[in-house]
């Protein structure tokens, strides 16, 4: 069965794939110790039922093993307005879709009753943990995963099953990010802390997409053109190979062109839902993709006051 899964996993065009026996999380204490901190920032459905996150299974009672996979989405340079995984379509619609043909395959040719739950950013489960534990790879300090082959430009989801599946790895693989800093000197904001935890507070993603209301003045002249996420931290990572190997075709840009700042300002609701309805963009909102488009254009007006005093003073 652990071959099918992998077999059928890599026809699904999924980059990684990984087996992991359920058990206690092993970092419950540390994601506890982040929400104290305040990075979680305002997100409080974090918080909400957090004892969930310690154990899988008391999640999916009825889960022993959960399937990683990992899709790949560009890590393309430079930097745009729009974060390389939101140029293509919602990856929750995209992965869930592939990991129901991954669980019906496996259902066909199960001897015994089988269930299974699906798993894209829609539990309380300590994902990235989870594809350590699979052999998916490691956490880099930006507190992303990072995978040998495939970097860090990745998607991760979850089959919970209620097979016994022999794990991919005895005990996940070794961190090589070794005494590169790459990703933390990217950090325009300063988000990533030393202990490898992420403030939120100060994360040009959250900020852009998660965060309700006015953005902190302090921060905004930071956020670089931003319009919707960042990829500082992740398109600097070595480990991230050339190409668009493993990129399954919904996640790739060139099928849609993105707006300019300005541009974005002149959406009405109804052109926002026909332009974004099948991305991950839809779901922040038109409100908040205007207000950093706002943002956006006061500091280029700033900037381009500011070349011009300069000129006027040669």
């Amino acid at each position: 069965m652990e071959l099918l899964i992998q077999r059928e996993a890599e026809r699904l065009g999924f980059a990684a794939c990984g087996i992991v026996t359920l058990g206690p999380a092993r970092t419950f204490d540390r994601f506890q110790n982040w929400l104290e901190l305040g990075y979680a920032a305002g997100m409080a459905y974090l918080q909400r039922r957090v004892e969930l996150r310690s154990h899988p299974m008391l999640v999916a009672p009825e889960a022993r093993a959960a399937i990683v996979v990992a899709a790949r989405y560009p890590a393309t340079v430079p930097l745009q307005p729009f974060s390389n995984y939101a140029v293509g379509k919602d990856y929750h619609a995209v992965l869930r879709a592939r990991l129901k043909q991954l669980a019906a395959a496996i259902k066909a040719n199960c001897p015994v009753k089988f269930w299974s739950r699906i798993c894209v950013d829609s539990a309380p489960v300590l994902e990235r943990e989870w594809a350590v534990r699979a052999g998916l790879g490691w956490i880099g300090r930006q507190g992303s995963l990072v995978n040998a082959e495939w970097g860090t430009t990745l998607f991760l989801g979850e089959l919970l099953v209620n097979l016994e599946l022999k794990p991919t790895v005895a005990s996940g693989r070794p961190n090589k990010c070794g005494a590169c800093r790459k990703c933390v000197e990217a950090c325009p904001t300063g988000a990533i802390q030393p202990d490898g935890l992420v403030d939120a507070r100060r994360c040009i993603s959250y900020l852009t997409i998660e965060h309700e209301g006015e953005i902190p003045e302090a921060l905004r002249g930071r956020l670089g053109g931003s319009l919707f996420g960042c990829d500082r931290c992740t398109v600097v990572c070595p480990y991230n190979p050339a190409g668009d190997a493993a990129i399954l075709p919904e996640f790739k840009a060139a099928a849609r062109p993105m707006p300019t700042a300005e541009q974005c300002l002149e959406l009405s609701v109804s052109d926002f839902r026909q332009k974004f309805r099948d991305t991950a963009i839809y779901r922040s909102g038109l409100a908040r993709l205007q207000r950093n488009a706002i943002i956006a254009l006061a500091k280029s007006k700033r900037l381009r006051s500011a070349l011009s005093a300069c000129s006027g003073h040669e």
